[in-house]
């Protein structure tokens, strides 16, 4: 998956290695379910009866956007973690500015 590889605070082989992996097995498993639904509504098109598989599923895709917020990979969760490096970031700027003015009291 594109976006996993494109997200360098995933890890891949540690922490996250599970989650992704169930990403990408939930993942080819949503690809190959829309193959076999195409497929069964062309066979159905042509004998004019109801497809003989249902043509939806209503736990992969939601279940798939779970992992992906697990890992960061959507809009809101990139939010969050943008805002989390920002205040860490404030809260380390604030500090050496409390350090330098300290230094240059003492100085």
């Amino acid at each position: 998956m594109v976006a996993i590889a494109a997200a360098p605070y995933v890890d891949r082989v540690g922490a996250d290695a599970g989650t992704v992996e169930a990403a990408l097995a939930l993942a080819r498993k949503i690809d190959a379910w829309d193959e076999i639904v195409e497929l069964a509504m062309e066979q159905a098109a042509e004998s004019e009866r109801k497809p003989t598989v249902p043509v939806h599923d209503n736990t992969s895709l939601p279940t798939f956007l779970r992992y992906c917020e697990a890992l960061g990979l959507t809009p809101a969760t990139r939010r969050a973690l943008a805002a989390e490096v920002k205040a860490e970031g404030d809260a380390v700027d604030e500090l050496k500015k409390r350090r330098g003015r300290k230094q240059a009291a003492s100085g």
